[in-house]
C-alpha cells in the first residue's frame, strides 16, 4: 500500500478532476517486488536497484532501513555497485536517479 501511494504521488494524471497533479505526471510506474521476504539481503536489494537501468529513470526506495535513531544502516557492497553503475551508465549514459528514505527509527 505504501509503494502504491508513493507511485500515485509521482505519476497522478494532470487535469484529472479528482485531486492534485503528480510530480512527474506523464511518467510510467513499475513495481519491483522485493520486500515480500522475511529478511532483506544485499543481493535482493542490488537486483532491485539495478533492474532495467536503461528503461527506469528514477528508483524510489521508499522504505527506510532499520536504524536506532542514531545509527542509520545503508546499502551494502553489491547494492552500492548497482547504484554506482546506474548513476554512471543508466538511462543510456544520462544516469539513473535514486531517491532513498532514511532516518525513520528515532522516537521523535
Amino acid at each position: 500500500s505504501h509503494g502504491t501511494r508513493c507511485a500515485g504521488e509521482v505519476s497522478a494524471a494532470r487535469d484529472n478532476g479528482v485531486c492534485g497533479v503528480g510530480v512527474a505526471y506523464d511518467s510510467k510506474v513499475a513495481g519491483i517486488r522485493m520486500l515480500d521476504q522475511p529478511y532483506m539481503t544485499d543481493l535482493i536489494e542490488a537486483n532491485s536497484m539495478g533492474h532495467e537501468p536503461h528503461l527506469i529513470d528514477i528508483y524510489s526506495a521508499s522504505w527506510g532501513p532499520t536504524d536506532d535513531g542514531k545509527t542509520v544502516d545503508g546499502p551494502r557492497n553489491a547494492t552500492m555497485k548497482a547504484i554506482v553503475r546506474g548513476v554512471n551508465e543508466g538511462r543510456n549514459g544520462l544516469g539513473n536517479i535514486y531517491v532513498w528514505a532514511s532516518g525513520d527509527g528515532g522516537e521523535d
